[in-house]
């Protein structure tokens, strides 16, 4: 069976929890981000990318959604919670990040060992949806 991008993209949207709006071209775009889990407690969780490339910021935490941002070496910005996705270089866990409102596998973002909440998502974690 085969699903279109739309489709495909509604689908991980609903996953994460994030919500949705439509687009006069009849696609699909994030429109708000996930929020945190119940009981975060602690300031802002800022995070670098460690990667020696640019990254791309994902519509959702697979490497097969929409870039929706592209982020440079040794940039920083607002980590808001996590949620397992795709495994990237070994590592289930994707990071929202406020900035460029979108997700960046946790193997290029480091939060300076501070902890990052999960998600406050109704469905269950991801499982390797690569």
């Amino acid at each position: 069976m085969r699903t279109t991008t739309g489709l495909r993209t509604l689908a991980v949207a609903l996953l994460t929890g994030a919500t949705l709006s439509a687009t006069a071209a009849g696609t699909f775009a994030t429109a708000a981000p996930p929020t945190y889990a119940e009981g975060h407690r602690g300031g802002p969780i800022r995070g670098t990318v460690v990667s020696r490339t640019p990254i791309d910021v994902r519509a959702a935490p697979t490497t097969h959604s929409a870039v929706v941002d592209l982020l440079s070496p040794g940039s920083r910005d607002r980590v808001t919670c996590k949620v397992r996705g795709q495994s990237v270089n070994g590592n289930p866990n994707w990071y929202w990040l406020t900035g460029a409102r979108g997700w960046v596998s946790a193997a290029f973002v480091d939060t300076g060992r501070r902890s990052v909440p999960a998600c406050a998502d109704p469905c269950p974690q991801w499982k390797n949806v690569g």
